[in-house]
């Protein structure tokens, strides 16, 4: 028997699911979205962590597929509605590094910066994902005098990484330099990503700016 095909998103406000929403739409897929809210511990019901045992938003199911965790998710949607589009194909060089870029987002970027904001900068040498500074350069150092992080083509990795580090913007965690402020701008210009923003961080709850 077939399994049933159909999107959900299951998404909370003020999360970190901003990331999935707006892959969603910026892929134009028809999605339902199922409100989870973590401001009220909706991410710890027994239904919920059926789906998700971590407790944790966002998850996508597609069908029988059930995927978490944002780079996960961004690279399941990618490959599936947008391969040779917003996901390189295996034989396009540029592969390589979006991959790397999603990668990084999860594993440096998020706990650098969540410890960072703790004023804990703990020595690069003892742990694999370095320091606040080398973090920061390798993002300026991506980004100096290129569109996206894969040159002038936007892709998946743009929105992993770059939600990430528009989050981080808005937060005032990362430093104004202008190769940041400028990839910033260029993404939250997007519609897709002012929907995904609406959605997230509701303009009649939350002050964005």
């Amino acid at each position: 028997m077939a399994a049933k095909r159909g999107i959900t998103l299951y998404h909370s406000p003020a999360s970190r699911a901003f990331v999935a929403y707006w892959m969603l739409e910026e892929l134009g897929v028809a999605f339902d979205v199922q409100t989870v809210d973590i401001r009220k511990g909706e991410q710890k019901a027994p239904w919920y962590l059926k789906l998700n045992p971590a407790g944790k938003v966002p998850t996508l199911t597609d069908g029988e597929v059930v995927v978490s965790e944002n780079p996960a998710i961004a690279i399941y949607l990618a490959d599936r509605y947008s391969y040779g589009g917003l996901a390189p194909r295996i034989e396009d060089p540029a592969r390589g590094a979006y991959l790397k870029w999603m990668v990084f987002a999860s594993a440096v970027v998020d706990p650098v910066a969540s410890l960072h904001t703790s004023n804990i900068d703990l020595p690069g040498y003892t742990h694999s994902f370095g320091t606040f500074d080398d973090m920061v350069q390798v993002l300026v150092g991506a980004l100096d005098g290129r569109e996206h992080l894969l040159g002038e083509a936007f892709s998946a990795a743009d929105v992993v990484l770059g939600g990430a580090i528009s989050f981080l913007m808005f937060r005032k965690v990362l430093p104004e330099h202008p190769a940041l402020l400028d990839y910033n701008n260029r993404l939250t210009a997007r519609d897709a990503y002012q929907r995904a923003a609406d959605a997230t961080w509701p303009p009649e709850l939350f002050q964005r700016g």
